[in-house]
C-alpha cells in the first residue's frame, strides 16, 4: 500500500511540474506570476486592471504576466504542489482554516513587514477578519525569552458576512410580514411556522419550506456557545446553547409545521435543480423563503433576474435579514484571501499583487461586480456600492452586509492545536448522530468534546513544537479561571478565542485596557 501511495504521489508531482511548464506564457521572456484561484469571469478584468495598476503605481517594476490557474484550486493539489516545490506564486484560500494549515507545513511567506511598507497590512481591512489572515509565530528574543507573535500571511480578495437573503415575493404571495432585519430565534420560529402553514395546502406533500437548513453553531454563538475555551486549549462544545440549537434543528426538520426539509428531501430537490444549484433554484422560485449567504450571491441573482426579465417577469424582490439570535446579535464571517507561496521564485513580484488587492482599482472591481465585500471597508461607503445604477432593485441590500461586517461579524473559532477541518468533521458527525436518532444530544456533545480533546492530544504528540505555546496558554487559562471565579474582569489580551473576545466585551466581562 505504501509503495502504491508513493507511486501515485510521484505521478502527481511529475504531472504538476509538467502542467506548470506547459501553461501558456510559461516560456516567455517576461516574468510570470501564477495565481491559483477559483473559476470566475471577474478574474479576466482583475488581471487586466492589475497590469494597468502596476504600470501606473510601480513604473520601475518589470512587465509581469499574471496567469490564472483554476485547475489546481483543490486543497489537496495545493498541498502536493506546495511540498514538492512547484506551487503557484499566489494561492487563494477561503476561510482561515486553509491558511493556518498551509502555514503549519511551511508553505506560506510571512508578509507582515512588506505589508506595512506596501500598504496591504491588516489595518487596510475589517478588524473582524484579521484572525483569518494571521497566525502565531514563535519568536526567540536575544535574552532567550520565547514568545508567540501574530504575523500576517494573507490579504483578502473579498470578505463575506453571512446573512439571510429573503425572497419578498414568497411572503407577499401569502400576505405575510417580511422578516425584520434583526430578529430573535423566537421571531424566526413564529414567522417560519406561519410561512410554511400558509404556503403549503393541507393534506398535500410539503414542497415549500422556510429555509434549506440551519447550522446550530451559528445559533449557539448568540447565547455564548463556544467550540473552545478562552485560550483554545480545550473544547467546550458540550454547552446548553449548542444543545438547544441542535434540538431546534431537529424539531424544525421533523415536527409539523416543518421549517426545514430532511436531508433526503434536499437530495430530491438537488436532482431536479436548475441554474445555480438546488438552494438558489428553490429560493428563486419561492420554495425556500430564505437562503443563507453573502453579498456574492448577487452574481447569481442578477443572472436569475435576467432570465426572469427575458420571460416577461420582473426582477427578483430581495431584502436581507441577520441570523436570528438569543442574546447577542452575531454574524459569521470569512474571506477569500491570497497568500504568497514561500517556495516561489517570484516572491518579490508577488508582493506587488498583494498590494494591488488593497488598491482602489481592485476594490472597485469588487464593488461593481458584487463579488462579496471589497477588502477595504472604506469602499462600502461609496454610492456605487450602496446604489448600483443598473440594479435599483438591490438598493438597501448592500449596506446590510457592510454594516454587519463592521458591527456584529465574528469568524468561527479555531485552535492552533487541532486542524480546523478535523473539528468541522467531528461537529458534523455529532450532529448527524443526533439527527438520525443514534445518540441523544447530551451523548453526542459529550462524545464530541472527547473526540476533539483526543485530536488536540494527538496533535501535540505529533507536533512537539506546539507544546511551548500550549503550556503558555494553559498558564493563562488558569489565571482567567481564577479571575472568573472571583467575578473579576479578564484582560482582553489574554483571550485568544475570537468569538469569546466579542462575548466577553458584550457582557462587560473584559478589561479592554489590558
Amino acid at each position: 500500500m505504501k509503495k502504491l501511495f508513493g507511486t501515485l504521489l510521484a505521478i502527481l508531482i511529475v504531472a504538476s511540474i509538467f502542467t506548470y511548464r506547459t501553461l501558456p506564457g510559461a516560456i516567455k521572456d517576461k516574468p510570470v506570476l501564477y495565481w491559483v484561484t477559483d473559476s470566475n469571469p471577474a478574474r479576466t478584468e482583475q488581471v487586466r486592471t492589475f497590469k494597468k495598476w502596476l504600470q501606473r503605481v510601480y513604473p520601475e517594476a518589470p512587465d509581469v504576466e499574471l496567469l490564472v490557474d483554476t485547475a489546481n484550486m483543490a486543497s489537496e493539489k495545493v498541498l502536493i504542489q506546495g511540498v514538492s516545490g512547484v506551487c503557484a506564486d499566489l494561492v487563494d484560500h477561503t476561510g482561515g482554516a486553509p491558511m493556518r494549515f498551509r502555514h503549519s507545513v511551511g508553505m506560506l511567506e510571512d508578509v507582515t513587514d512588506d505589508a506595512l511598507e506596501m500598504g496591504f497590512d491588516i489595518s487596510q481591512t475589517y478588524p473582524a477578519i484579521r484572525a483569518e489572515l494571521m497566525d502565531p509565530v514563535k519568536i526567540v528574543d536575544e535574552d532567550g525569552t520565547v514568545r508567540f507573535e501574530e504575523r500576517q500571511f494573507a490579504f483578502p480578495c473579498n470578505v463575506t458576512a453571512t446573512m439571510f437573503w429573503v425572497n419578498k415575493e414568497a411572503f407577499e404571495k401569502i400576505d405575510l410580514e417580511i422578516p425584520p432585519k434583526r430578529w430573535t430565534v423566537d421571531d424566526f420560529e413564529r414567522i417560519g411556522k406561519e410561512f410554511v402553514t400558509r404556503s403549503n395546502p393541507p393534506n398535500e406533500l410539503q414542497r415549500i419550506f422556510f429555509v434549506a437548513d440551519i447550522q446550530p453553531r451559528l445559533f449557539a454563538r448568540s447565547a455564548g456557545g463556544s467550540i473552545f475555551n478562552e485560550t483554545c486549549t480545550k473544547p467546550t462544545t458540550n454547552n446548553e446553547p449548542m444543545a438547544e440549537a441542535m434540538r431546534l434543528r431537529y424539531k424544525w426538520t421533523y415536527e409539523s409545521p416543518r421549517l426545514i426539509p430532511t436531508a433526503s428531501e434536499r437530495d430530491d430537490f438537488a436532482a431536479g435543480s436548475g441554474y445555480g444549484g438546488a438552494g438558489l433554484a428553490m429560493f428563486g422560485q419561492g420554495n425556500y423563503a430564505l437562503v443563507g449567504g453573502g453579498r456574492y450571491l448577487l452574481i447569481q441573482f442578477r443572472k436569475i433576474t435576467e432570465e426572469r426579465i427575458a420571460e416577461g417577469l420582473g426582477p427578483m424582490k430581495l431584502t436581507v435579514s441577520e441570523f436570528p439570535y438569543w442574546k447577542m446579535p452575531i454574524a459569521a464571517t470569512s474571506t477569500r484571501a491570497t497568500a504568497v507561496y514561500a517556495g516561489g521564485k517570484n516572491k518579490e513580484l508577488a508582493l506587488y499583487f498583494m498590494a494591488y488587492l488593497a488598491s482602489e482599482d481592485y476594490n472597485m472591481n469588487i464593488v461593481l461586480d458584487a463579488d462579496a465585500l471589497p477588502p477595504n471597508p472604506k469602499y462600502t461607503e461609496l454610492e456605487e456600492f450602496k446604489r448600483p445604477k443598473d440594479y435599483p432593485e438591490e438598493w438597501g441590500c448592500h449596506e446590510a452586509f457592510s454594516e454587519a461586517m463592521q458591527t456584529i461579524a465574528v469568524p468561527m473559532e479555531a485552535s492552533p492545536f487541532v486542524i480546523d477541518q478535523v473539528v468541522d468533521r467531528l461537529i458534523n458527525k455529532a450532529q448527524d448522530y443526533y439527527m438520525n436518532d443514534l445518540k441523544t444530544v447530551e451523548k453526542a456533545l459529550t462524545d464530541l468534546d472527547a473526540d476533539i480533546t483526543f485530536e488536540i492530544e494527538r496533535s501535540l504528540e505529533e507536533n512537539p513544537e506546539l507544546q511551548e505555546m500550549y503550556d503558555e496558554r494553559l498558564r493563562t487559562q488558569a489565571k482567567i479561571d481564577e479571575l472568573r471565579a472571583k467575578g473579576e474582569k479578564v484582560p482582553i489580551s489574554w483571550i485568544d478565542n475570537v468569538f469569546l473576545k466579542r462575548w466577553y466585551e458584550f457582557n462587560g466581562w473584559a478589561d479592554m485596557d489590558r
